[in-house]
């Protein structure tokens, strides 16, 4: 069933819709709102046109605009503390974390110092590298033989 909406039926969803929400709405919103209401929606010119005419005589108070300005300028003041607060903390941390590594460098630095006072150390280090890479050499050469030992052994057996 075809259901034409009336301009009084328009404009009084319409009145209602700036009341709540002011002139931001969206055509879809308008449209949805009609439909819930009387099961229609109407021609999208007719309701358009209804909905600029109605919008267009809202009061335009500078009352309202001050309030928005004041708004917006205590959240900006509330952003702008958060971020000196944010870079208060960096710069914190970012001394925690040089101080830290100081720290760390100049026990490293110490311990260096330590190890190179003790003239024995380097040598003896040397020397049980040494050994070590020499007893790896006889291991592998001890290897080879058995394996050859092994490999004659079994060429021998009848």
């Amino acid at each position: 069933m075809n259901r034409r909406l009336t301009d009084h039926q328009i404009r009084t969803t319409c009145h209602d819709l700036l009341a709540q929400h002011g002139p931001a709405i969206t055509g879809r919103y308008l449209r949805r709102t009609l439909r819930q209401r009387y099961g229609a929606v109407g021609k999208t010119e007719r309701v358009f046109g209804i909905w600029r005419e109605l919008a267009q005589r809202l009061p335009r108070t500078s009352s309202g605009l001050a309030t928005n300005t004041a708004g917006l300028h205590a959240r900006l003041t509330a952003a702008e503390t958060a971020a000196a607060e944010a870079t208060a903390r960096a710069e914190l941390s970012a001394l925690r974390e040089q101080a830290h590594q100081d720290k760390w460098a100049a026990q490293i630095d110490q311990l260096r110092q330590q190890l190179a006072a003790q003239p024995g150390t380097f040598a003896q280090i040397h020397t049980l590298q040494d050994q070590v890479q020499r007893l790896s050499m006889e291991l592998m050469s001890a290897r080879a033989m058995l394996a050859r030992y092994e490999e004659a052994n079994e060429l021998l057996k009848p």
